[in-house]
């Protein structure tokens, strides 16, 4: 490892049980501390039937929110649909590896702690007096976004974590980490050694808008960041655009080499020398019929429609949630 020049690692206290330096403090041995996968039953607490008929017919349920089950994939877990586990994700994750899911999961979502020191803790005021909800041990570390071994303690938690993600993830699978400006170049460096930095994919900006502080001596922060990586090269993309620039691109109908006159418009015109007309002379005039061709007003050539828009494809920064400002 000290010789490979092109190796980067994030360092933590208590990453590695053991490890020895040598005389240039490179790290050239270790052993790295297991990641415990305990298997622990689930137990069905509830069960939430679908929507009665009755209930469709008064209007209280839109029918087309269900997934129609002719169109489930095949050899699909049906008693896994809509599955809610409540636990320590942790136990859970070590608990699904061991029940035979590991690289078997599309996609996965994580909304982690961002190591702000925030507790959120519920309270409430009933008349006089504050209430404080007594959290139960799982509620007690999910929502104590606080570590008492500081940062290191946060990312011995991320990295147990991550390292269990990955290995439920299919091959083609891909996983979505939701951080701000606090730890989200560690969790970036962490991620590249677990997933491979050659499988990073994107960085995506999320715009929150904040009030803004007069007090603070920075900007205002007003963005989150979602890491997005794959397992592997063969990750499953589907590239879908989302709208139409409105704006109406006309191209030359001309292009270069030699070709005959054509009729346009009732008028026969030739190219420019050196230039054909791309299209015969029916293709023309179903352009013309449709609107798609006109002639340049200020050159008197043709010109075509390439279409009443152009697709814009989603990209890596996203402004337009309002739902995630306040």
């Amino acid at each position: 490892m000290a010789n490979n020049k092109k190796y980067v690692e994030l360092l933590w206290a208590e990453k590695y049980d053991k490890f020895s330096v040598d005389s240039r403090q490179d790290i050239v041995d270790k052993e790295r501390k297991p990641v415990e996968k305990p298997n622990l039953p689930f137990q069905v607490v509830e069960t939430i039937n679908k929507p009665r008929l009755k209930d469709i017919e008064n209007g209280l349920f839109d029918p087309t929110q269900l997934y129609p089950q002719n169109e489930y994939p095949e050899n699909y877990p049906k008693d896994w649909k809509n599955l809610l586990i409540w636990g320590d994700n942790k136990l859970v994750m070590s608990s699904l590896i061991k029940q035979g899911w590991a690289g078997k999961i599309n996609l996965i979502y994580i909304d982690p702690p961002f190591f702000t020191g925030a507790d959120f803790t519920i309270r409430t005021r009933i008349g006089d007096e504050q209430v404080e909800k007594e959290p139960s041990i799982i509620e007690e570390r999910a929502y104590k976004d606080t570590w008492s071994g500081g940062i290191a303690s946060y990312l011995r938690y991320m990295y147990e974590r991550l390292v269990l993600m990955r290995e439920l993830l299919a091959e083609n699978g891909s996983i979505y980490v939701h951080l701000d400006w606090h730890v989200g170049h560690y969790v970036k460096v962490m991620m590249d050694e677990i997933f491979g930095y050659e499988n990073f994919r994107n960085e995506i900006v999320v715009s929150r808008v904040k009030k803004s502080d007069p007090n603070i001596k920075r900007f205002n922060v007003a963005t989150d960041i979602l890491l997005f990586y794959s397992k592997t090269s063969e990750v499953t993309f589907n590239f879908i655009p989302f709208k139409k620039l409105e704006k109406e691109y006309w191209h030359s109908l001309d292009a270069p080499g030699q070709g005959e006159p054509r009729i346009f418009f009732g008028k026969e015109l030739s190219p420019p020398p050196g230039r054909h007309w791309m299209w015969d002379q029916k293709k023309i005039d179903k352009a013309i019929q449709e609107g798609k061709l006109r002639l340049n007003q200020n050159t008197g050539r043709p010109v075509y429609l390439v279409s009443g828009g152009r697709p814009q494809f989603l990209d890596s920064n996203w402004s337009d949630i309002p739902s995630y400002s306040f």
